[in-house]
């Protein structure tokens, strides 16, 4: 394998499992123990480590290394908060209505799964690539949460049917959205430190 595909490789696993929360917060991620778990050296994982440091996905301090973050309930309120705004933005400069085949994620059981894929469609319709892209990071550094929202929020239904709507409403049904887990952020936070 070469460098690049070590690199890669190691960036796309040790991305999706920090996504899926495999780490609970604080966990020192040492890179010579990610790098046998993934089968490759040392260099590409810390490499990785750092890509992931500047995406805000891992935290480096001088001496302690790499970890996984411990978000504050103003951190994560102000992360939704970011999320929403990006969102409603993207949702109001889009150039091309959404399509009815953008619209049937019904099939999706999952629903932080469901809520990825629908926030990515929607990102993918705004004209400015550094909405999509702050999309998509706020995106990554929320799906841990996403996960545990069944456990802490009542099931609402509808909700995510509300957010595939394209038209002038949807703005408004990501701001309720938002709004709603913003209200449960210390329940989430626990949640999170727990899991």
């Amino acid at each position: 394998m070469s460098p690049l595909q070590a690199m890669e490789r190691s960036y796309s696993a040790l991305k999706q499992m920090l996504k899926e929360g495999r780490f609970l917060p604080g966990t020192r991620l040492e890179a010579n123990r990610l790098a046998e778990e993934l089968g490759v050296s040392m260099t590409p994982v810390r490499d990785v480590l750092h890509r992931l440091v500047g995406e805000q996905m891992v935290e480096a301090s001088s001496g302690d290394g790499f970890h996984v973050p411990r978000f504050t309930e103003a951190a994560l309120r102000d992360l939704y908060e970011w999320n929403s705004a990006l969102l409603v933005i993207a949702c109001r400069t889009a150039k091309a209505p959404q399509s009815a085949t953008d619209r049937a994620m019904e099939y999706l059981e999952i629903p932080a799964e469901r809520t990825s894929m629908l926030f990515e469609r929607i990102a993918a319709r705004a004209p400015n690539l550094e909405v999509r892209t702050a999309i998509a990071s706020a995106s990554d550094r929320l799906h841990p949460f996403r996960i545990l929202e069944g456990n802490v929020l009542e099931p609402l239904l509808g909700e995510l049917d509300e957010l595939e709507i394209g038209d002038a409403r949807q703005s408004h049904a990501i701001r309720r959205y938002h709004l709603r887990r913003m209200k449960m952020v210390p329940a989430l936070v626990r949640a999170r430190n727990e899991s």
